[in-house]
């Protein structure tokens, strides 16, 4: 050693001691991991997606985050100092199957790691990445190429290791997305410059000018939208702001349209106010069209013009009353996810939720906020912060572009005074354009539109029973059960499968398979993937060839997005089906938004945590949906398994109530027919008969979202009741039965067995006006009772 070294050495260890002394750790699982955004489930804290031990290439982690892709997870780094991002990342060894991902670091637009394609089974991947001076860092996971199947994805031993000041966890739209920012949430109701009220005079709104536009809307003269800021920005410039009133006129419609649904027609009744505006900066004046109707208000925005525009965002915000909660959730992608309350004491901004969001207001009534007539635009959802909500379009961030003359969706709050109001709104569907008379001569009603049931097998033996040898037979169990469609799902078109024989493709088969089915009565309904279709010239060919074969619908899969583009991919394909008769389902698919009404071969869709997700669905969920999803559209919930794995924490009463409580003109049922022909003559009597239309829907006394949900619905002089138990406790529910008509009826009611969840007690007798049933439900139960005159 040297004199030189012997005198400097202890000088340096000192300062790396020093500087590792200053060195400070965020662990990842010690943020609030709600708010990361998975393709599939919810962030694990230290567990796999399948909440089992991190696991990655048989070496088991003690710490980390357990996701799915697509994932991101999104924070702000304010600090000056040091910051180095690590972790060991890879495929969960617990995923079911094989799944490929690739993780990526992004700080401030810039990937600076990836990892590359990993696949299940290969050793963890180290990342070590110095984030030092980066403010807006993301950390993602993406598919590996192979689609969203089993991509469990684990950041295990991951942290920060900064010098002082870790970064924050943010949601993504405070960071990256347009949002107008300067919202008061103490403003009460304020004096207006223009107002307009409801034909019945008990809903009203009202436009206030001033430095920024804004509107204010009451139910019975209680608040259901404080003063809220509203406009967009074409090109840059915010039309909202500075804004005069320089003209208005006054319209109003009545007509009425037969529908598909909850009931056999509605009624589109509204006063309406086209308010003319001037803005400064911005040339020639500009529409704000507005409506309000028994069931609520809704306003649109156009902005005439020529050529392509730029359109950057919005300014429309919804300030809720105060002491107000409100349901929604999070998977902004594909709307799947159990349903969350939220309050809105904390004024930090959270994850972005999805729409409809249903308002439980204070003092009793609700609200609903959702939007309408979306093709052309992009998609909207919200950024919560306290008791705003600040319209996002994270689909098209960086905005779109329109062609000529600009017209945003509806906005639309729906005003109820109690559920039974709330569930059955129409104000989302008369703001949607009337369908083509020339492809629709009777709307809903046009004679190829048939709802029906449905006999789908995938939810029982998945990619299995889209074996070409199998599907006869599955026919012939739609046949049995009384469905009149069977759905053959993914991958049915894959050479695998069988379905390509003696020398003929898959279509030369599936007109075998639907004129067999022909002669048992069932119509044949076939999955795609969107991707196949996203040229035109394929999507073309695909609706020819399933009409040419013989199928009568189809059901098109994993959009999981409301971006202008992908609202074109929709708009596309439900003309071509038009142009060709054919029904369509889609899954993967976004909130409803009136598109039924002009497009009523729509039958249903999912965007909705369904019984695919067996375990997964919370028990509050089931009572929360027909208030909140539903409320706004049919969703492809697939009820009734019977079996315990797939029944997850529900019973088989919950099970049967779910089938009549929630709405879908195309009801599938999801468990095998060995399954059902194996219960009793009475449950067999209930799949083959229950209607999938209604002439009327009640909400019955004692419901709470989350909590109860009973509903009667009547079909002809039939009455279908459905209760269900959204508590982790037994219930008890008093069933009074002052609704029914005069007379005598005869009862069927199926109840919740105490000995098993996959039973059910089944009574029959005669009821009256009147009477009282003591209806009693297992956690997560549910009991169905159906009357007829007798």
């Amino acid at each position: 050693m040297t004199l030189a070294t012997r005198f400097i050495l202890p000088y340096v260890l000192a300062s790396l001691l020093s500087a590792s002394a200053q060195e400070k750790i965020a662990w990842l699982d010690d943020y609030d991991v709600s708010e990361i955004v998975t393709g599939f489930g919810s962030a694990q804290k230290n567990r796999s997606l399948k909440q089992e031990p991190l696991k990655i290439g048989e070496t088991t982690y003690t710490r980390g985050i357990g996701t799915h892709a697509p994932s991101q997870a999104y924070f702000l780094n304010e600090a000056a100092g040091p910051l180095r991002f690590q972790a060991s990342v890879g495929i969960a060894d617990s995923a079911s199957g094989p799944g490929s991902v690739a993780f990526q670091v992004v700080a401030d637009n810039q990937v600076v790691h990836d990892t590359g394609v990993i696949r299940k089974g290969e050793a963890a991947r180290k990342i070590d990445v110095d984030l030092s001076g980066k403010k807006v860092i993301e950390l993602r996971v993406t598919d590996g190429g192979d689609g969203k199947n089993y991509d469990h994805a684990d950041w295990a031993e991951a942290k920060f290791v900064h010098g002082g000041k870790p970064p924050l966890m943010s949601p993504r739209w405070v960071m990256e997305l347009p949002h107008h920012t300067s919202v008061n949430d103490r403003l009460p109701l304020l004096a207006l410059n223009q107002a307009l009220a409801s034909p019945d005079g008990q809903v009203a709104a009202g436009v206030l000018e001033g430095d920024q536009l804004m509107l204010q809307a009451t139910l019975a003269k209680r608040p259901i939208l404080l003063p809220s800021l509203i406009g967009l920005t074409v090109g840059g410039h915010e039309v909202g702001k500075k804004a005069k009133i320089v003209g208005m006129d006054e319209y109003t419609g009545d007509s009425t349209y037969p529908w598909i649904g909850n009931t056999r027609t509605l009624r589109d009744h509204f006063k309406g106010l086209k308010v003319r505006l001037k803005s400064e900066g911005f040339p020639g004046t500009w529409l704000l069209d507005l409506r309000a109707y028994n069931d609520g208000i809704a306003w649109r925005y156009i902005v005439p013009g020529s050529g392509p525009r730029k359109v950057n965002g919005e300014a429309t915000s919804f300030l809720l009353p105060e002491g107000a909660t409100y349901w929604s959730h999070h998977n902004t992608g594909n709307y799947e996810a159990n349903y969350l309350r939220f309050t809105t004491e904390n004024n930090a901004p959270t994850r972005q939720i999805t729409m409809p969001v249903t308002v439980e207001l204070p003092g009793g009534g609700y609200a609903c906020i959702t939007e309408a007539d979306m093709f052309g635009y992009s998609g909207m959802t919200l950024g919560p912060r306290g008791r705003i909500l600040s319209a996002i379009f994270e689909d098209d961030p960086k905005g779109w572009t329109v062609e000529g003359e600009i017209t945003s969706p509806w906005r639309i709050v729906i005003a109820a005074k109690d559920l039974t109001d709330l569930v059955n709104q129409s104000i989302v569907y008369n703001v949607a354009p009337v369908p083509d008379p020339g492809l629709f001569p009777q709307g809903a009603k046009t004679d190829w539109i048939k709802p029906g049931r449905a006999f789908w097998t995938w939810g029982f033996g998945q990619w299995d029973t889209a074996q070409w040898d199998r599907i006869r037979g599955f026919v012939d169990d739609a046949a049995k059960l009384g469905c009149e469609y069977y759905t053959i799902d993914d991958p049915w078109r894959e050479p695998k499968m069988g379905w390509h024989r003696n020398g003929k493709d898959e279509w030369a088969g599936l007109k075998e398979v639907c004129d067999y089915a022909a002669t048992k009565k069932v119509k044949i309904m076939v999955w795609e993937h969107w991707e196949r279709l996203r040229e035109p010239t394929n999507r073309e060919e695909f609706f020819r060839k399933v009409s040419e074969a013989g199928a009568v619908g189809v059901k098109i899969d994993f959009m999981d997005s409301e971006s202008q583009e992908r609202l074109a991919f929709f708009k596309s394909c439900l003309e071509i089906g038009a142009r060709h008769k054919i029904l369509i389902n889609f899954h993967g698919a976004n909130k409803p938004a009136g598109e039924e009404r002009t497009y009523p071969h729509w039958m249903t869709r999912e965007a909705i945590y369904g019984m695919e997700q067996g375990g997964n669905i919370a028990r509050y969920h089931l009572a929360a949906l027909p208030f909140t999803r539903l409320v706004t559209g049919p969703a492809d919930f697939t009820p009734m398994a019977f079996r315990s794995g797939p029944m997850g924490k529900t019973t088989a009463g919950s099970q049967m109530a779910t089938a009549v409580a929630y709405n879908s003109p195309l009801n599938h049922w999801a468990d095998s027919a060995k399954s059902y022909l194996a219960q009793p003559e009475e449950i067999q009597t209930f799949i083959r008969t229950k209607p999938v239309i209604w002439d009327e829907l009640r909400v019955l006394p004692g419901s709470k979202i989350g909590e109860i949900a009973a509903l009667a619905r009547r079909s002809g002089g039939q009455w279908w009741i459905a209760v269900i138990n959204g508590t982790d406790s037994r219930k008890e529910y008093p069933l009074a039965l002052d609704f029914i008509g005069s007379g005598d009826w005869k009862q069927t009611s199926y109840s919740d067995s105490h000995e098993s969840k996959t039973k059910l007690v089944i009574g029959q007798g005669a009821v009256k006006p009147g009477d009282r049933v003591a209806v009693s439900m297992e956690p997560g139960g549910g009991f169905v009772m159906i009357l007829e005159k007798r």
